[in-house]
């Protein structure tokens, strides 16, 4: 999931702070925002082994909508299913690509928005975690989304889309109360801080603010501006029935102390 575009400032010195390679803040923020995250791990391992069973040719093929840099990609990978990642972001697939390559994974990654889908082959599995559908821009982006899912499974396929149904909106005085996500890369700490979330106009909106602290003390500081489309599961089951697609049972990922509940809403073909 990314955000809005950064905006630096000036460092308390009054110039610049020397800046590392974007890219690799780029990567870096995303794994503290996201890749720490592993209470739905334990749902994806189970339907792959679920769909692996069905097929008496082995481990089963999982295309990973809107895998950032490979969280749950190469957690399946690593139990042995062949899995392809999908996201907009090519820096994104670059790193799943690399860090796959380390492992020796079978995991490899392909630059494509999830509206548009166009990959040339069918999956048993089809995942789209941590409320990758809800940022496709409303009905049209999901109705898209929903006919490419459908393209790509195997007669027996199955597709599970979590979403986030309640969000608690809060502000900052709440915001000030809560602790920071925070990594140490050999001196450099990145901290991210949620600011505010708000539920307006059909979008949940979750604004973020992301410091960069250089060894020798120089602070960068930005904003992050995630925004999802309000979305329930009876909502997108019908939206699935549109597209072509046959409803499933749902299933759960439990809240943690950290981390909002979501719905795994199901589909097959």
């Amino acid at each position: 999931m990314t955000g809005a575009p950064r905006s630096g400032r000036l460092s308390a010195a009054g110039t610049a702070p020397t800046r590392p390679d974007p890219d690799l803040d780029h990567v870096r923020w995303h794994d503290l925002e996201c890749g720490g995250y592993r209470a739905d791990l334990r749902l994806w391992r189970t339907l792959a082994d679920e769909q692996a069973a069905r097929h008496a040719d082995g481990p089963v093929r999982v295309l990973d909508l809107g895998s950032g840099t490979g969280r749950v990609s190469l957690d399946l990978a690593a139990r042995g299913h062949r899995v392809l990642g999908v996201d907009v972001d090519p820096v994104f697939c670059a790193e799943l690509r690399r860090r796959a390559a380390i492992r020796s994974l079978p995991a490899a990654a392909a630059v494509s928005d999830a509206r548009e889908l166009r990959l040339g082959e069918r999956f048993g599995l089809v995942v789209a975690p941590m409320q990758t559908i809800q940022l496709l821009d409303g009905p049209t982006g999901r109705a898209a989304f929903l006919a490419g899912v459908r393209d790509h499974l195997t007669p027996e396929g199955v597709a599970a889309v979590a979403i986030v149904e309640d969000v608690e909106p809060f502000g900052a005085d709440e915001a000030a109360h809560l602790a920071p996500d925070m990594k140490d890369h050999g001196g450099t700490v990145y901290a991210s801080r949620p600011v505010g979330v708000t539920v307006a106009d059909g979008r949940i909106v979750l604004d973020r603010v992301r410091e960069i602290v250089s060894p020798t003390g120089e602070r960068h500081e930005t904003s992050d501006r995630t925004v999802l489309d309000v979305l329930d599961a009876d909502g997108l089951e019908d939206e699935g029935r549109a597209a072509g697609l046959r409803v499933l049972p749902t299933r759960e990922v439990t809240a943690t102390g950290e981390h909002v509940g979501s719905r795994v809403v199901m589909f097959g073909v």
